[in-house]
């Protein structure tokens, strides 16, 4: 996830020789904690009160979303020290690697449960089919309890290139420690995670146009209005998809380039700073992108899940306050 621009240390660079890195990025970071952290938090919570108004499944992919969130952000704060420290990784070794393990596992869980919610989401919508039997299946509980394991099995292994790694921290100039900067980037594995993401964006493409194909059709003799249950899932797989394309795809698209780039670079940083290239900016931005997904996904529950923002709001009141509105409004059903 660390992009490395040459060998960039706490004695040799100043946020300004690589601005995209040491103040786009942390600045990201900041927003995605500062915004993305208590939103997931209420979020999760929300979900976890609402046993019996979501249906099973949907409720069990929407909770592990908003825990891969959670657990997304709470890896910032040591990030964050990195960037503004200037690419110096001031912890332990066994730090490195958990952090690293950490970002991935829950990118890349929460990339496996957004193709879980619009496959659920389409699902209730289309109903049974000829193709449907795989659909209907992830709306049960039995097998969205597998779904959900094998989405953090996934994401584990998306992680392996992580942990993995020989030597977390390298030696950097001034006797900085950098975290993670070649060592994954070697690896074949990460070419995996690229692919990955390819078939989970198609996933959730096809599921919305499926979505798209099934309102627009009449489901009697004249056209008729899709009800609020089918529009909210609609809703949820649009933004679902846009994440995807806004935050998720540029990091993917320039992976590969990119890391082939640093493995011929690989031996030749010569030591101090050196001009960033254009793709080493554009994998810096891909990255401060990618860090927002946490911030965007409790906005899709805002406008695809019924009554969220009042459960919310009824978070923040005391028991017995009247006027803090009613407890236990309903979600949409599936």
């Amino acid at each position: 996830m660390n992009n490395s621009v040459g060998d960039l240390g706490t004695d040799a660079c100043s946020p300004w020789d690589d601005p995209a890195r040491f103040i786009v990025v942390p600045v990201a970071y900041a927003l995605a904690l500062g915004l993305g952290l208590p939103a997931n938090v209420a979020a999760l919570t929300v979900f976890v009160r609402s046993s019996g108004r979501l249906g099973q499944a949907l409720r069990l992919y929407l909770l592990n979303l908003a825990l891969a969130d959670v657990l997304f952000t709470l890896t910032l704060p040591l990030w964050l020290t990195y960037y503004l420290g200037l690419a110096h990784w001031p912890f332990p070794e066994a730090a490195c690697r958990a952090a690293g393990a950490a970002y991935y596992v829950s990118t890349y869980a929460a990339v496996a449960f957004a193709v879980l919610i619009s496959v659920c989401r389409c699902g209730s919508v289309r109903g049974p089919g000829p193709s449907a039997a795989g659909r209907l299946a992830l709306r049960r509980r039995g097998p969205a309890r597998a779904a959900c394991a094998t989405a953090w099995l996934a994401g584990l292994a998306c992680a392996a290139p992580s942990v993995a790694a020989p030597h977390a921290l390298l030696p950097g100039p001034g006797g900085s420690a950098r975290c993670l900067e070649h060592g994954w980037a070697r690896s074949g594995l990460a070419y995996a995670t690229v692919a990955f993401f390819a078939a989970a964006f198609l996933l959730v493409l096809a599921a919305y146009v499926s979505l798209v194909r099934a309102l627009a059709t009449p489901s009697g003799p004249g056209p008729a209005p899709a009800g609020p249950h089918r529009r909210a899932a609609r809703t949820m797989v649009l933004g679902l998809l846009l994440v995807f394309a806004l935050c998720l795809a540029p990091y993917h698209l320039l992976l590969a380039p990119w890391i082939a780039g640093q493995e011929s670079a690989v031996g030749d940083d010569g030591g101090g700073c050196r001009a960033a290239s254009t793709l080493d900016v554009l994998h810096t931005l891909s990255l401060a992108l990618l860090s927002l997904n946490s911030c965007l996904d409790p906005l899709i529950y805002c406008f695809s899940v019924r009554r969220f923002r009042q459960d919310c709001w009824a978070l923040s009141c005391r028991p017995g306050l009247g006027h803090c509105g009613t407890q236990g409004a309903s979600f949409v059903s599936t």
